[in-house]
C-alpha cells in the first residue's frame, strides 16, 4: 500500500479574490471544481430557503391587486421601450 503524505497550507483569500482566480482556469477545471462543489450542496435546505422567501414576498404584497402589478409591468414596457428608442 503506497503512502500519501499531505501538507496543510493556510491561505486567507476574500470571495473576490477566489472568484478572480477560479475566473482564470480553463474550462475543464471549471467545470471540475463545479462538480465537486455541486457534491456539497444541500438542495433541500436551498429548496426551503427559496420557498420561505417566495411566500415572505408574498405576504409582503397580499394587498396588491393582479391588476396592479399589471398596470405596473405595462408601465415598466413602456418606459423602457421609450428609453430604447431614444438611445
Amino acid at each position: 500500500m503506497k503512502e500519501i503524505e499531505m501538507n496543510t497550507v493556510r491561505v486567507d483569500l476574500s470571495l473576490d479574490q477566489i472568484r478572480k482566480a477560479v475566473r482564470q482556469l480553463p474550462t475543464q477545471e471549471k467545470i471540475a471544481l463545479w462538480r465537486i462543489l455541486d457534491k456539497d450542496l444541500d438542495r433541500p435546505a436551498i429548496a426551503r430557503q427559496f420557498a420561505s422567501a417566495v411566500n415572505t414576498i408574498r405576504k409582503a404584497y397580499a394587498h396588491v391587486s393582479e391588476e396592479e402589478v399589471m398596470a405596473d409591468a405595462v408601465k415598466a414596457t413602456r418606459a423602457v421601450r421609450h428609453a430604447k428608442s431614444r438611445s
